[in-house]
């Protein structure tokens, strides 16, 4: 048995439906970088049918947003979709006062709109997912400067989807002004080596490919 299994199952026992929410939430991420899609949706609606989703619209809708993300990756928009339009409802009723863990306060209509942001990029509605992000950025608390650099990475994708191929080599060009050190580490980082790879794709041998290129040596260096 591998260390989540035996959380899942201690948190099985335990009762305590917040502490059940939480690691189904890390069982569906450890499944979906795995690629193992049939886990991972298991792992949201295992946690959708938990009582503090169904009692808690907060909870819910971070439930229901995750479960989107996973059925957008597996390939199936409708069911995307339809979770992130529950996700949307239940946190229109979600009460702010109520006393929750310290773990769920990253969860707010910031991280919703960026959730929901990367559930369209995933479908190729760059429009939409452009729309959640301008509002994602405009929300985020100041300290967020990883996540900031994060979604402005990925609105940098949303625009080239779009054929907006200046604007979104701006855009990621102004990452690692945002956040030298998430520009140079983890998840930023490969962000940016994939969107060198398809602005080659959509503006092979153009000035702004080889700009970004020479750029992009420079901040890795």
């Amino acid at each position: 048995m591998t260390g989540l299994e035996k959380a899942v199952t201690l948190a099985g026992l335990s009762g305590d439906s917040k502490i059940q929410h939480r690691i189904w939430g890390h069982a569906s991420m450890l499944a979906m970088q795995r690629r193992r899609y049939t886990d991972a949706v298991a792992a949201v609606e295992a946690a959708k049918n938990l009582s503090v989703s169904r009692r808690d619209p907060l909870f819910g809708s971070l439930t229901y947003a995750r479960a989107a993300g996973t059925y957008s990756e597996a390939g199936e928009p409708a069911a995307a979709l339809r979770n992130l339009g529950a996700a949307e409802r239940a946190f229109e009723r979600v009460d702010f006062a109520e006393e929750r863990p310290s773990w769920m306060g990253f969860f707010d209509r910031a991280e919703l709109e960026g959730l929901s942001a990367l559930v369209r990029l995933d479908l190729g509605d760059f429009d939409v997912a452009e729309s959640h992000l301008h509002r994602t950025l405009s929300l985020l608390r100041p300290d967020m400067l990883r996540n900031r650099a994060y979604y402005t990475a990925k609105l940098s994708f949303a625009q080239l989807g779009q054929g907006d191929v200046e604007l979104a080599t701006a855009t990621m060009a102004s990452v690692p002004s945002i956040s030298p050190t998430a520009a140079n580490s983890g998840r930023v980082r490969k962000l940016m080596d994939a969107f060198g790879k398809e602005l080659g794709r959509v503006a092979s041998g153009s000035s702004l490919h080889r700009e970004w290129l020479d750029r992009n040596r420079k901040v890795s260096s």
